[in-house]
């Protein structure tokens, strides 16, 4: 199912679940202009690639699904995508989802600490019971870990039960491991409803959306993953990568979004 399917099965909403959100951003996006060096050579170069038709059309179709899966979705974080000055630039939230998986978290973890960079991490139940010395390994290197649920199924379609061993197996499993439970989820296809929001907030866990993503579940290539992110970067800082599924992808594709957005000025800081 395409996630604009997914969007639009879900019934419009309205639910405080993320009050302790740090920011809840429920608000249309605040468009800022470009500061002079965003509208730099090298900005733009980086926003640009090979298939740069395709990578355009892939930015509009995810502004679209964004406004419209903002309306009558749960509150939760989508972006900060807004500047505190309009000479300091709102940080990079990394996250990784589908881990962990041995063919790109111990390689993530490299190229995480050679860049000096935190990030955060929403793993599966499923692959953290096959894989939990990765998932120490993340929370040693001082990364944020969070839920993406026990199997990764559409939750808005499951029994109440069901949504609820889905999120306490795998809070269970990352708590046996590092000793601490998440506060944050991303729910599966990026949808929940409302009463998956409630379950949340009676377990004091914060829902995380998307931002910046480059549908790099499929083998598009780290000349598209790169050039796709960079294209929805600033506005949607909130960046969505995903493991497991191409791992050469996955590895070169994050060195190269973290270096080309430090050359851009940004800095990166793991969802608090």
């Amino acid at each position: 199912m395409k996630l604009v399917e997914l969007v639009m099965s879900v019934k419009p909403v309205m639910s405080n679940s993320d009050d302790e959100l740090k920011d809840n951003n429920r608000d249309e996006e605040v468009v800022e202009p470009e500061s002079s060096f965003l509208q730099s050579s090298k900005a733009n170069q980086y926003r640009t690639g090979t298939h740069d038709f395709e990578n355009r059309l892939h930015k509009f179709n995810m502004t679209f699904l964004r406004a419209l899966a903002k309306p009558i979705l749960p509150a939760g974080y989508w972006a900060k995508n807004r500047y505190t000055r309009h000479d300091e630039q709102t940080p990079i939230n990394l996250t990784f989802d589908d881990g962990p998986d041995p063919t790109t978290t111990k390689e993530l973890l490299v190229v995480l600490d050679d860049e000096k960079v935190k990030g955060t991490f929403f793993f599966i139940g499923e692959n953290i019971r096959r894989y939990p010395e990765l998932v120490e390994a993340v929370h040693k290197a001082g990364h944020t870990i969070g839920n993406h649920s026990m199997t990764h199924a559409f939750l808005p379609r499951l029994n109440t039960k069901a949504v609820e061993k889905e999120i306490d197996q795998t809070n269970q499993l990352i708590t046996e491991i590092v000793g601490v439970s998440p506060t944050l989820f991303r729910a599966p296809f990026g949808i929940l409803d409302k009463r998956c929001a409630e379950i949340l907030k009676e377990r004091r866990m914060s829902t995380v959306y998307w931002g910046a993503m480059a549908d790099d579940f499929r083998p598009i290539g780290d000349e598209a993953v790169v050039s796709r992110i960079m294209k929805q970067i600033p506005g949607n800082e909130l960046v969505v990568l995903h493991e497991g599924h191409h791992a050469s992808q996955c590895i070169s594709s994050t060195r190269e979004i973290i270096r080309r957005s430090k050359e851009l000025g940004f800095t990166f800081e793991p969802i608090q």
